[in-house]
C-alpha cells in the first residue's frame, strides 16, 4: 500500500514577528511537491457554470496577449453564456484574427472515445467529424459515464447514427455544422492539440499501480488504469506575458455543455438546455501561482508538440517572468493569500494533492466537508479516524463533523463507494453490497470506540419538479341524438418528478480555514494515476465563503457556527427528504440522505 503523510498532532511551523511573538500553524502545504506555496494571490471562487463560464468567457473577452487552455473535454459549440451568446469556438477564432495567441490542449483518446466522447466533432486526426464514425460525436457525456441514456433529460450525440454529432439530440443541427468546420479550419494565431500516452507511459503506469496494490489484487482496475488512463486537467491561463493583467482559472468544469447551470438546479431549465441538473465549482485566481500554472501548460504544449513542425511553442520570453511579478496586480484585486498549486502526475513522481488531502484531515480539528464527484478512496476515511483517534488520546473532547456532499454510484464504483463509508462506519447505506461482504468485513471490523466523536452525514442532492399533463379529449363511444360521436376531455393531472443533482465537485474544506479545489476526485485514478490539478489555500475567510454559499444552495437556510447544530440539521432533513421522496412528496431542501440498494428501478435517475 502506498505511504501517506505522517503528521504530528501538535503542530510545529513557528512565524517569528517583529516582537517577541509566535504564531502556530497547520502545516497545510506539502513539502514534497513541485510547485511551492507563494505568496501574495487572489483566489475567487466560482460556484456552478453560470458564474465559472461567465468569468472565463470575461476574461478570455479581454484577452491582449494569449490565451491557454488545459480541458478533459472540449466542445467549441458550446456557449459560455445562454442561450444567446457566443460559441466559445467563435470568440477563440475571433481572439486569434485578432491578434491574440490561443493554444488548447485536450485529451483524447479513441478507444475511450465510444464510451464518453471527449471532443465531439473532431474527428480522426482532427479533420472533423463526418456524419458516423471516430470523432463524430459517438459516444456519451452523460453524466457518470452512463451511455447515451440520461433519461427524460437532454444528452450529448450517442447513437450510431451519429445525428448527435458534435451537438446535443435536441435540435441544434447548427452546432454540428460549426463544430466540424472548426476543427478543419483554423486560423493563423489558433493551435489545438490533443495528447494521450504512449505505450511506455502505459507500462509505467502498470508498474506503479503494483507498487501500491500487489501484484495479484485488483486486476480488472489494474488493466483499466492503465488502457484508460486520462488527462483530466481543466485550467484557463490569459495574458500571461503581461502581469498587469494575467488572470488563471483552477476548475472542475469541462467545457462541454452540460456543465452549465445555476445555483438553482431546476428540474427542467431551458437556459440549461435541459440537460440534468449539475453542481460544480472552479476558481479565478491571480498572483504569484500563475508562475505554476504557466509551467504546468508549457511543459504538456511542449510535450504534445505535433511530429512534423510547431504550431506555435511556448516563447522563451516567459521564461524571464519570475512569481513576484504577479504579486501586485493580485495584492490590488482583493485580500491576498497564500496558495499552493497541487498536482497528481504520477509520470513526474508528483503525488501532491494525495498528500495535501492527507495533511489538511490530518490538522481537522472542528469540520471537514467533501463535495466530491466520487467518494471511494478508502485510505482518506483512515486518515479521519487516525485523527480522531489521536485527538481523543491527547483529551480533546470536541467531536469531529463530517459533511459528505457526493453522488450514489453506478455499478463499477459501488465497491469502492462502500470500502470508504463501511471504514467511516456507514455501511448500512448501501445494504445490498453490506450483505454480500459480511465475510470480508470480519476481516476488518470498524469498533465503535474507533469512530467515538467522529460524526459522519453523508448525501447526495435532488432537484424536484412538477409535472402536469393536459386535459386531452376522446371519443366516448356514444352519440348524440343527432348521430354526433360524444367526446369528453380527460382531467389535467401533476405529480411530482425527481432528479438526481449530478455531483461534479471536488472541494474539500476545514475548520472554516483551509480548502483545496480542483480536478482530483477523491479515488484512486485521481490522487494516483490520471493527471490532475488543483488549488491549496489556508484561507478562514474564502474557506468561510465557500461553506456558506453551498450550504445555502444545498440546505436552503443560513448556515451558522455551530458544526453540532448544522450536524443535526443535515442528518434529521436529510432523511426525512429521502422519506419524502420516496413517498412522492417534494423535500424541503436539496439534501438527500445517501442510500443505494443496488436496484437500478429504485435510482432516481
Amino acid at each position: 500500500m502506498s505511504s501517506t503523510p505522517s503528521i504530528p498532532l501538535v503542530c510545529a511551523p513557528i512565524g517569528l514577528q517583529n516582537r517577541r511573538e509566535a504564531n502556530g500553524t497547520m502545516p497545510w502545504f506539502v513539502q514534497a511537491a513541485k510547485y511551492p506555496p507563494r505568496e501574495g494571490n487572489c483566489v475567487t471562487p466560482l460556484v456552478n457554470g453560470q458564474r465559472a463560464f461567465a468569468a472565463v468567457e470575461a476574461a478570455i473577452r479581454a484577452a491582449r496577449h494569449s490565451v491557454d487552455i488545459i480541458s478533459w473535454g472540449f466542445d467549441p459549440s458550446m456557449r459560455f453564456v445562454p442561450p444567446n451568446g457566443i460559441r466559445i469556438g467563435q470568440l477563440l477564432r475571433d481572439k486569434a484574427k485578432a491578434g491574440v495567441k490561443v493554444r488548447v490542449l485536450v485529451w483524447k483518446d479513441v478507444l475511450a472515445g465510444f464510451k464518453e466522447n471527449t471532443l465531439p466533432g473532431d474527428g480522426l486526426g482532427g479533420s472533423g467529424g463526418g456524419s458516423a464514425g471516430i470523432g463524430s460525436g459517438v459516444g456519451s457525456t452523460a453524466p457518470g459515464n452512463a451511455p447515451g441514456k440520461a433519461g427524460p433529460f437532454n444528452d450529448y450525440g450517442s447513437r450510431p447514427s451519429g445525428r448527435g454529432s458534435a451537438g446535443v439530440v435536441w435540435d441544434d443541427p447548427e452546432a454540428k455544422e460549426f463544430t466540424r468546420k472548426w476543427f478543419k479550419d483554423a486560423p493563423s494565431g489558433l493551435s489545438f492539440r490533443t495528447r494521450n500516452y504512449g505505450r511506455m507511459e502505459r507500462i509505467e503506469l502498470e508498474w506503479k499501480f503494483i507498487q501500491r496494490n500487489g501484484w495479484t489484487s485488483k486486476t480488472a482496475q489494474r488493466l483499466a488504469f492503465t488502457e484508460a488512463a486520462s488527462h483530466h486537467q481543466k485550467m484557463v491561463l490569459v495574458d500571461y506575458e503581461m502581469p498587469e493583467h494575467a488572470v488563471g482559472f483552477v476548475m472542475g468544469h469541462n467545457m462541454h455543455r452540460n456543465y452549465w447551470d445555476t445555483d438553482a438546479h431546476e428540474y427542467y431549465s431551458e437556459d440549461r438546455l435541459y440537460f440534468q441538473p449539475w453542481q460544480d465549482l472552479s476558481s479565478r485566481v491571480r498572483g504569484p501561482v500563475l508562475y505554476d500554472l504557466n509551467d504546468n501548460f508549457s511543459v504538456a504544449w511542449t510535450k504534445a508538440q505535433p511530429l512534423f513542425g510547431s504550431d506555435q511553442p511556448i516563447p522563451a520570453s516567459r521564461a524571464s517572468l519570475k512569481p513576484e511579478a504577479f504579486a501586485p496586480k493580485a495584492v490590488q484585486q482583493e485580500t491576498p493569500t497564500m496558495a499552493q498549486i497541487t498536482r497528481t502526475q504520477p509520470l513526474d513522481g508528483d503525488l501532491s494533492i494525495n498528500a495535501s488531502y492527507h495533511l489538511a484531515l490530518a490538522s481537522t480539528r472542528r469540520y471537514a466537508y467533501f463535495e466530491n464527484q466520487y467518494f471511494r478512496h478508502r485510505e482518506i476515511a483512515l486518515k479521519l479516524r487516525e485523527t480522531n483517534r489521536k485527538l481523543k488520546a491527547a483529551g480533546c473532547k470536541q467531536d469531529i463533523h463530517v459533511f459528505v456532499v457526493t453522488n450514489v454510484p453506478d455499478g463499477a464504483g459501488r465497491m469502492n463507494t462502500y470500502d470508504m463509508l463501511q471504514a467511516l462506519g456507514k455501511s448500512s447505506s448501501l445494504p445490498k453490497v453490506q450483505k454480500d461482504q459480511a465475510d470480508e468485513d470480519k476481516e476488518r471490523p470498524v469498533h465503535a470506540s474507533e469512530l467515538a466523536g467522529l460524526k459522519v452525514v453523508v448525501c447526495s442532492l435532488v432537484s424536484s419538479g412538477v409535472e402536469v399533463t393536459e386535459p386531452v379529449a376522446y371519443d366516448t363511444g356514444r352519440t348524440d341524438d343527432m348521430g354526433f360521436p360524444i367526446f369528453t376531455m380527460t382531467e389535467p393531472t401533476s405529480r411530482n418528478v425527481f432528479a438526481p443533482i449530478y455531483v461534479h465537485s471536488k472541494l474539500l474544506l476545514v475548520d472554516d480555514v483551509f480548502f483545496t479545489l480542483g480536478s482530483a476526485n477523491i479515488n484512486e485514478r485521481s490522487l494516483f494515476n490520471d493527471t490532475e490539478l488543483n488549488i491549496a489555500c489556508p484561507s478562514p475567510q474564502l474557506t468561510k465563503g465557500w461553506r456558506e454559499h453551498l450550504w445555502r444552495i444545498h440546505t436552503g437556510r443560513v448556515p451558522g457556527e455551530d458544526m453540532k447544530v448544522e450536524f443535526e440539521f443535515w442528518d434529521r432533513t436529510s432523511k426525512s427528504n429521502r422519506a419524502d421522496v420516496a413517498g412522492g412528496e417534494r423535500p424541503a431542501n436539496k439534501l438527500l440522505e445517501f442510500f443505494d440498494d443496488g436496484n437500478p428501478s429504485m435510482r432516481l435517475d
